[in-house]
């Protein structure tokens, strides 16, 4: 096997991290799992004979250094949640300061990273709300554009795996702007994008925007999701000031009263053909009806159960 065909990976278990493992799998990859808990890792992939998982934390170059030997392509699926741009260390800040010191230069050939649409550079410039994990992802994106290794960005918009990943109890709920369209990919589209960036030259030192081919409204896009997925998920709407009189009760809930704030003011337009992801990355294969069917299918996120 080539080793266009191994790859690393480091935020393996979080969301959107699990499916892109389990898809890579699936379409025969060789995959290094570096985690920082590797007991929960084992747990999602033990099941998997080409998954091999090595512990290593972010924090800690000694063992990164160790888990990265010999790595030929790495994909960076991490994210920031906080709202303190000073804190003294950020997964995707300090963390890829420490995985660029850490990396075997002789061995490696790229670095994929996945981002948020709003964090590519002259995009949407007319938004002045500071998005704080958007400013910490552009200080880590500067780090590996700075790192003299080849790299690809894939800057995603809302992944319909949402709808699954952020239902309680048979409740999705939207908070607040329910006006402004999305372009919703989904973790298996990404996943494609991402093995075909893999060892893909025409992908090299650049960023692309990630995006589905249709726009739609938020709650539309859960309703027609769950009329398939699940018909028994009702689709809510939160007033934005229920969200702002909660975030005085956690931390949490100010996160996300800071990413609802954010989400509100964002007008999202369709910007693939403009940096030529399809044509270089694949086109998208589902809608948002197609997805829920595939996901029901092939009880894609039985492991939540």
């Amino acid at each position: 096997m080539s080793s266009k065909k191994n790859i690393s990976i480091i935020g393996a278990t979080g969301n959107l991290g699990v499916p892109v493992v389990l898809n890579l799998s699936n379409m025969g990859f060789e995959i290094k799992v570096i985690s920082r808990n590797s007991e929960k890792a084992n747990k999602l992939f033990k099941h998997l004979n080409n998954v091999e998982v090595v512990e290593a934390d972010l924090r800690n170059k000694a063992d990164l250094k160790m888990a990265l030997s010999g790595t030929s392509y790495l994909y960076l699926n991490l994210s920031t949640n906080s709202m303190d741009v000073n804190s003294p260390f950020l997964p995707e800040r300090e963390g890829v300061a420490n995985i660029i010191e850490s990396v075997d230069r002789n061995s490696l050939k790229q670095i994929i990273s996945i981002s948020g649409l709003g964090a590519m550079d002259n995009v949407y410039a007319k938004s002045s709300f500071k998005f704080i994990p958007n400013i910490v992802r552009k200080q880590g994106h500067r780090l590996i554009k700075d790192s003299n290794i080849p790299y690809t960005i894939l800057h995603c918009t809302w992944f319909a795996d949402s709808f699954v990943l952020y239902r309680r109890k048979n409740i999705y709920s939207v908070i607040g702007n329910n006006t402004r369209p999305i372009y919703f990919t989904n973790c298996y589209d990404y996943s494609r994008h991402l093995a075909n960036a893999i060892g893909n030259s025409e992908a090299y030192c650049k960023e692309f925007p990630i995006q589905g081919a249709n726009a739609y409204i938020h709650s539309k896009a859960a309703e027609e999701f769950f009329n398939i997925y699940n018909n028994k998920t009702k689709v809510r709407l939160l007033p934005l000031k229920f969200i702002k009189f909660l975030s005085f009760f956690g931390k949490d809930l100010k996160f996300l009263k800071h990413m609802a704030d954010y989400f509100n003011q964002f007008d999202e337009e369709l910007i693939t053909g403009d940096y030529n992801t399809y044509e270089t990355l694949g086109h998208p294969k589902y809608n948002i009806k197609e997805y829920a069917l595939m996901l029901n299918k092939n009880k894609c996120y039985s492991y939540l159960a």
